[in-house]
């Protein structure tokens, strides 16, 4: 039997086994429930969208809109000795010129940091248009508002800026590199057992340097903000992933109490984590809209999104590996490094070392170096994604060198507990991942030798690795209000990026309630509803239906307070349900939600509900896993590489809602497929300039570099997560570059550890 029907059939047994020890009375009584949860259902917001009924923040145009262009600076590190812009002034349509000398004062903010801290809105503290200092090239140094879009831009080029050059620090290097108090998520230092005596013992080892360059999120919505002031009012639209932490951050930085502050992001055009921090132009549009005595919109162009956002740091991994002749790992060692700012941000890229595999010696270290650039930001699946590309590439030089499979190696080396903290995982399913994806890819027909397979002038390969991404469930509150004719609105603000968060919250409420999803209406994006915090870390689905089922436990506590005359009177909430026209008993006795308030004398009944984990004392350690099967082509005499087949499978828990649960892992693939092969932002190192800030020059995937990408999930709930889900957004990039890199080696015999894997790398070899 070879090792992909071997582990297919290992996996099918597990799958029995695990479903039916589940522990009964430990999980949320609705993941093992079949209804509106795990069914195919389309996008409840994609008629609008398609139509173009939903606005987006630079669609909002309120009357005497003016509009904003940023000017960048053009040095990387020093002083603004003078601003001339007498010139901008003149020009047509101009309303006003904001600089450090005339800017309102803003008061500093902390930055967002990594989760691991009180998280804040700023993507920086530092003090933009408040100061005369410069501190990486393209920072704002001066607002020019005007009354039409086209006016601005003309006159942002006449503003003249005059600067004292001082050296700026460009570079990734060792030099200056130190050990962060933490990274995004995890921890930066970890050393578990003698990595020196298991490679010492090993009886193969592998050692590589593997780099990933800086990349930028690129979202098909641009960053935007609309500022309006009313007196000490301000309203803001923005294209914020996270806007209750904008309103911390407004009201703070204009010294306004937080009920005048509101935030509005409703919809998001796509965000991959650039959007979760707000970058300077947010504060400057507030600002300027002060100034201008009305109200500002402030629209990026694709050229100042980089400029003026920041992408996913440079990272490089040294990796040794050693195992012994079963292809046990004796050791992992894992140096990473990566760039931050004067806010500390550092890239996790250890995480996939420390959690993937078993293996008894383990040293990973995570080091940053501050460099004069704008702050990194998150990036999806921050620190785990270029990570995995080293580990994962180093896994394939492995079983190479060992003559294993790639995938048998894997299952050899799967842990039964978290290989750092001992702890036994909520659930993992990684092998039934694998067996799914080797199944449908049909990863036993393999050929056992590199450059074994042509068509043509194409080398054909075939390439593997598996996924790995933490999971969370963070801090969200939603109210609930049930209307007396049974219809369910639930506010939120957080918002939707285009994942399809609330179409699966529609599901996942209406099975909770008991009540059509045709009478439940989610409305988000409002930073006045509700203390939110990020819906980042792929953490919405789990938040919200945490809040959901805290605020249906509320619900059913206040209605029985209000059905004092009816069979449920005396009743405890755990002994009744909620259905679609009212509460009742499991032996069917009780009254309908329309009889229950108008004895009350009321018309409807709100309540608030907030995230919980379900069981406070977890010390399990709790992620998403994958695998990617892929296949490519190069030509032999072009370089050119064309992914040609692809399969992923995924075990992200009890999905919600599949149809859009694959959209996400499809998107993260492409993702993937741009990281890999085509991405990569080039920073002129003399000077701090980004020479292809823009999309003709910063490549990114087009439907011809995309194939057929089949999705599979092992849907197995997890026992202690609200739904039995786990967080699924991120997970889909994870180890995609790795794979393709591995199956590049399958078919050429060329290994290539620098991102992307362009034609010129693959001539030179």
């Amino acid at each position: 039997m070879n090792v992909a029907a071997r582990c297919f059939s290992l996996a099918t047994r597990a799958m029995g086994k695990v479903a039916r020890l589940l522990p009964d009375g430990r999980h949320d009584p609705l993941s093992a429930r079949t209804g509106e949860i795990g069914r195919d259902v389309d996008r409840l917001d994609g008629p609008a969208k398609v139509s173009g009924g939903i606005r987006y923040t630079a669609d909002h145009a309120l009357a005497r809109l003016a509009y904003a262009v940023p000017v960048p600076s053009a040095i990387a590190k020093g002083r603004i000795t003078a601003v001339d812009s007498s010139r901008a002034l003149a020009a047509p349509g101009v309303v006003l010129v904001m600089t450090h000398e005339n800017a309102p004062p803003m008061k500093p903010t902390g930055a967002y940091a990594t989760l691991k801290g009180p998280v804040a809105a700023a993507a920086m503290s530092l003090p933009i248009m408040n100061t005369d200092r410069v501190f990486w090239h393209g920072q704002p140094v001066a607002v020019v508002v005007a009354e039409t879009q086209e006016q601005a831009e003309h006159a942002a080029r006449l503003v003249k800026v005059e600067y004292a050059h001082e050296p700026a620090r460009l570079s990734m290097t060792d030099e200056g590199a130190y050990t962060p108090a933490h990274s995004v998520l995890e921890e930066s230092k970890t050393v578990v057992g003698d990595v020196r005596a298991g490679l010492a013992d090993a009886a193969v080892t592998v050692r590589g340097v593997y780099t990933t360059p800086l990349e930028y999120h690129n979202a098909l919505e641009p960053h935007a903000t609309v500022a309006a002031w009313d007196g000490d009012e301000l309203t803001v639209h923005d294209t914020a992933q996270y806007p209750y932490g904008v309103k911390e951050m407004l009201a703070k930085k204009f010294g306004l109490p937080l009920r005048r502050v509101h935030v509005l992001a409703p919809y998001i055009g796509g965000g991959f984590g650039g959007k979760t921090p707000a970058w300077p132009h947010v504060a400057l549009t507030v600002a300027a809209a002060r100034l201008a005595g009305r109200p500002v919109k402030l629209v990026l162009s694709r050229t100042n999104t980089f400029h003026m956002t920041g992408g996913r740091a440079p990272t490089r991994s040294s990796i040794a590996l050693g195992a012994d002749e079963r292809g046990r790992l004796t050791a992992i060692v894992h140096d990473a490094l990566a760039t931050c700012t004067t806010d500390e941000f550092a890239e996790a890229a250890i995480a996939s070392s420390r959690h993937l595999y078993a293996c008894p010696n383990i040293a990973a270290h995570q080091r940053v170096v501050r460099v004069d650039r704008i702050q990194n930001a998150f990036f999806r699946g921050p620190g785990v994604t270029p990570g995995s590309f080293a580990l994962e590439s180093a896994m394939d030089e492995l079983a190479w060198e060992l003559g294993l499979d790639p995938l048998e190696l894997r299952l050899r080396n799967e842990p039964g507990r978290d290989p750092i903290s001992g702890r036994r995982f909520t659930s993992r399913h990684l092998r039934e991942a694998y067996a799914l994806g080797a199944e449908a890819f049909r990863w036993g027909e393999r050929a056992p030798t590199p450059s074994a397979t042509r068509d043509g002038h194409w080398l054909v390969g075939q390439g593997m690795a598996a996924a790995i991404n933490p999971d969370a469930v963070l801090v969200a509150a939603v109210k609930l209000r049930l209307s007396a004719d049974g219809t369910v609105t639930i506010h939120s603000s957080t918002n939707e990026l285009g994942a399809g968060t609330s179409t699966a919250q529609t599901q996942a409420a209406a099975q909770r309630l008991g009540v059509p999803m045709h009478r439940i209406r989610f409305l988000h994006g409002d930073s006045d509803v509700a203390k939110t915090r990020i819906p980042g870390a792929s953490a919405a689905t789990t938040t919200l239906a945490s809040a959901i089922w805290s605020a249906r436990d509320e619900l059913v506590r206040e209605l029985l307070k209000l059905a004092e005359d009816t069979p449920l009177a005396g009743r405890r909430a755990e002994e009744v349900e909620t259905r679609d026209e009212g509460l009742f008993t499991r032996d069917g006795r009780g009254e309908t939600y329309r009889r229950i308030l108008e004895r009350a004398g009321r018309d409807h009944v709100e309540v608030t509900g907030r995230s919980a984990l379900p069981f406070q004392t977890i010390k399990r350690g709790t992620s998403t896993y994958g695998a990617h099967f892929a296949e490519v082509r190069v030509d032999e005499d072009t370089g050119e590489v064309r992914v040609s087949r692809w399969v992923g499978a995924f075990d992200g828990g009890r999905i919600v809602s599949p149809k859009q649960a694959a959209s996400q892992m499809r998107g993260g693939i492409i993702q993937g497929i741009g990281m890999a092969l085509m991405e990569e932002t080039l920073l002129d190192e003399r000077s701090g300039r980004i020479v292809n800030a823009g999309l003709a020059e910063y490549h990114i995937p087009t439907h011809a570099d995309v194939p057929d990408i089949e999705v599979r999930f092992v849907d197995l709930p997890d026992p202690q997560t609200p739904l039995g889900a786990k967080g699924i957004g991120e997970l889909g990039i994870v180890g995609v570059a790795a794979a393709i890199a591995n199956a590049i080696y399958h078919a050429t015999g060329k290994r290539v550890r620098d991102l992307p894997i362009t034609p010129d790398k693959l001539l030179q070899l």
